[in-house]
This record gives structure tokens, C-alpha cells and sequence, in this order.
């Protein structure tokens, strides 16, 4: 059995806003769909708002990485939030987008 590894903190907003726990729900809708022995850890806040740790198994993270790019959830991930702004973690965010173009061709305009 492969171990579980924190993979991601994902940051869904405030609870003044009422989209906020929908897009936590539906991201952990969506998520269990595709990686089905994902684990999370509510990381609620009062100051950071919804938040949730992801755990998946070592050997689907390449995986999370595609699927997170290929569905649009790249934006409310703080590790992903900081892969775009490190100029040394660009070789590595370009894997992940190719691989999400190989997984998910029908996600992204030719």
C-alpha cells in the first residue's frame, strides 16, 4: 500500500462570501471522483477562511498536479500559488501542464 502524502493546502475563502463553502464542496466533490483514497484535513480559520489539506498517495502526486491544472482549481492552491512564483519551480510547472494536456486533451483549447 502506498503512503499518504500532503500534497497541498487548498484555500477556498472567507465565510462572508457565499461561494466560498461551494467551491470547498465541490473541489472535494470533484477530487474524490478522479482520486477516490484522498484524505483531507479541515484547516478552517477565522482569519484564513475554508481551507483544506490534501493527502493522497506518494505516487499520484504528478496526477493531482495534472488534474488541479486541467480543471481550474491551480488558482485557490497555495503550493501551486507558489510554483508560479518561483522562476526555479518553472521546469516542473511546465511538466505538470504538459501532462495535464496528455491527460485531459478535451480541457484545453488546440
Amino acid at each position: 500500500m502506498n503512503k499518504m502524502k500532503y500534497q497541498d493546502l487548498m484555500y477556498f475563502g472567507y465565510e462572508y462570501d457565499a461561494d466560498s463553502k461551494k467551491n470547498e464542496t465541490d473541489f472535494m466533490n470533484e477530487i474524490r471522483l478522479m482520486f477516490p483514497n484522498v484524505q483531507f484535513k479541515d484547516a478552517y480559520d477565522g482569519i484564513k477562511g475554508y481551507r483544506q489539506e490534501i493527502y493522497l498517495e506518494e505516487a499520484e502526486g504528478d496526477n493531482y498536479w495534472a488534474w488541479l491544472i486541467a480543471f481550474g482549481w491551480l488558482e485557490l492552491s497555495l503550493t501551486g500559488q507558489l510554483m508560479l512564483m518561483d522562476k526555479n519551480q518553472k521546469e516542473k510547472l511546465h511538466k505538470y501542464i504538459n501532462l495535464a494536456k496528455s491527460q485531459y486533451p478535451q480541457n484545453f483549447k488546440s
